[in-house]
């Protein structure tokens, strides 16, 4: 009969040495802080997009407990309204895209000429 290993050493986990998952990304904080915007951005709208849908059940039911059927479907109105800036708000996350190096230095040149700067930061 063997005996189980002894000690703090695991001969399975010896086999494997750990090494911590360290993505390229993380060696560029920018590129992080960048991921982590998006992400920030992206569950923004899922909850915006949840407090529409759950608001808009609760008003359908509203509107069906107050004679519903057969009337006048007034939650369409909130609906249509909350609906169109919800839809902005992904179209927004969809459409948004990194700028290229020359967007970046178009801007920089129109802010360093609104701010009286020479045109390059060496002059």
């Amino acid at each position: 009969m063997s005996q189980p290993p002894q000690g703090p050493h695991d001969p399975v986990e010896d086999s494997f040495p750990l090494q911590p998952y360290r993505p390229s990304m993380e060696l560029d904080p920018e590129m992080r802080k960048r991921a982590l915007e998006r992400i920030e951005a992206r569950q923004a709208w899922r909850q915006h997009f949840t407090v529409y849908a759950l608001v808009m059940t609760l008003l359908t039911v509203i509107w069906l407990v107050t004679g519903g059927i057969g009337t006048y479907f007034w939650p369409v109105w909130p609906m249509m309204g909350w609906g169109v800036g919800v839809a902005i708000h992904g179209a927004s996350l969809v459409l948004d895209k990194e700028p290229t190096e020359k967007e970046i230095a178009d801007e920089a040149a129109k802010l360093r000429k609104r701010l009286g700067r020479p045109d390059h930061p060496e002059d």
